[in-house]
């Protein structure tokens, strides 16, 4: 088995071997392959069987996330249990700066990724559902809803507010610039914006994004973290969002207020878990 840096042409060689993604996220997952960098800092490695690629890995770094860099690594069906993945694992660190943490994702239904994890210094920091809410599942709520331009920058503010506020398990250093810059520029598909209003601003937003399916629409939901009670807000916001369309929204164990609202929908057969993940860190706290 030889290893060497990711060359022009393997993603189509390996995935004439690889199968399909089982997932959206999978397939966004497999992305993270390709070639090494320098900014921002990523590796790319590829192990070779006979001359053909079977197996690829990667680090990948993240400003906004500088505690840990994102790991992948994907062997073929046909050349698991070989020891192919812990042998990359160790190709990766050696070519990363000393010191490293990193963290990686798994379907939480994949025990068999659980258990290599585990194997190999990795545990549970968190756990995620995307879940798809049927169209007028919300009943709507008396509070006033208002459109509002992606651009603004009132709007910018309490998005990286929020997306800071539920990221301390993986402590982000989001700026206002880039709230606007990854979340809400016209590059990002960012085509709505929906709002409510408190005494201090913007107390809860809806952004819309274009989704891979027809009539539904990926959406980045969230509120004022200083805001004493943003329920009413959000359950609006969901009513008004999906009075045409259904929703794709991604909920963890950070999105306290937002939770019980969909856990509520998919209790009542309007809106069904698509996939469930566990996102594991190699300095978490083990049983996390």
């Amino acid at each position: 088995m030889e290893f060497r840096d990711w060359h022009d042409g393997d993603d189509l060689r390996l995935l004439e071997l690889f199968s399909d993604p089982y997932n959206a996220q999978h397939h966004h997952d497999r992305a993270m392959l390709g070639a090494s960098t320098q900014e921002p800092f990523g590796v790319g490695v590829v192990a070779v069987d006979d001359g053909i690629p079977v197996a690829a890995g990667a680090l990948r770094a993240q400003a906004i996330h500088p505690q840990r860099m994102w790991c992948y690594i994907e062997t073929a069906p046909l050349q698991r249990q070989r020891g192919i993945a812990t042998a990359l694992l160790q190709q990766l660190l050696e070519r990363a700066p000393e010191n490293t943490e990193l963290k990686t994702r798994s379907a939480a239904t994949d025990t068999a990724t659980a258990n290599w994890l585990t194997t190999h210094g990795f545990a549970p920091v968190q756990h995620t559902q995307r879940v798809i809410v049927a169209s007028k599942s919300f009943e709507p709520v008396d509070i006033d809803v208002q459109q509002l331009a992606t651009g603004s920058v009132e709007l910018s503010k309490v998005v990286a507010e929020y997306y800071n506020a539920t990221h301390g398990w993986d402590p982000s250093e989001i700026t206002l610039t880039q709230a606007q810059q990854l979340l809400l520029a016209p590059q990002t598909g960012a085509q709505q914006v929906f709002i409510t209003r408190s005494e201090n601003g913007i107390a809860a937003f809806a952004i819309a994004y274009p989704g891979p399916v027809p009539n539904v629409v990926d959406l980045l939901i969230g509120h004022d973290p200083k805001h004493p009670e943003p329920t009413d807000d959000l359950r609006a916001l969901l009513a008004t969002a999906g009075a045409e369309r259904s929703l794709a929204i991604e909920i963890d164990n950070s999105t306290t207020v937002l939770n019980p609202l969909i856990e509520a929908a998919v209790e009542s057969d309007t809106a069904l878990i698509e996939h469930a993940s566990t996102i594991w860190a190699t300095d978490a706290t083990p049983n996390a």
